[in-house]
């Protein structure tokens, strides 16, 4: 009996992924789609497509090399009941920016990824 599906964000054309449990989230698709921080912050500072910012942006992180890497990729959430390997392949194979991302992000705003 499956218990439940475990997911990553993967840049399929960057070979990176991002793992949820870095931000304090689950791994299960609700547990970090549901999140108010973590996972979904950390993936819209790596989609970001503007060089402007204006009231309640993150202007400050214009300088975080990882933040807008991502825009314009690729980029799937794969389980780990996909049939594509995808999952495993990511893990084994890929960057996890996870920890990169904190770690550039936490320079300005130490707060952030924090529950």
């Amino acid at each position: 009996m499956k218990m439940g599906q475990y997911f990553l964000i993967v840049n399929l054309d960057k070979k990176e992924f991002i793992y949820p449990h870095t931000f304090n989230d689950g791994l299960k698709l609700l547990e970090f789609g549901c999140s108010s921080h973590g996972t979904l912050t950390a993936l819209s500072l790596l989609l970001r497509q503007s060089n402007e910012g204006g009231g309640g942006d993150f202007n400050e992180f214009e300088n975080c090399e990882l933040v807008g890497s991502w825009a314009g990729d690729k980029i799937v959430i794969v389980g780990d009941y996909d049939e594509s390997g995808l999952y495993d392949s990511a893990e084994t194979s890929f960057k996890d920016v996870s920890e990169d991302l904190i770690e550039q992000v936490t320079r300005f705003d130490r707060d952030l990824f924090r529950k």
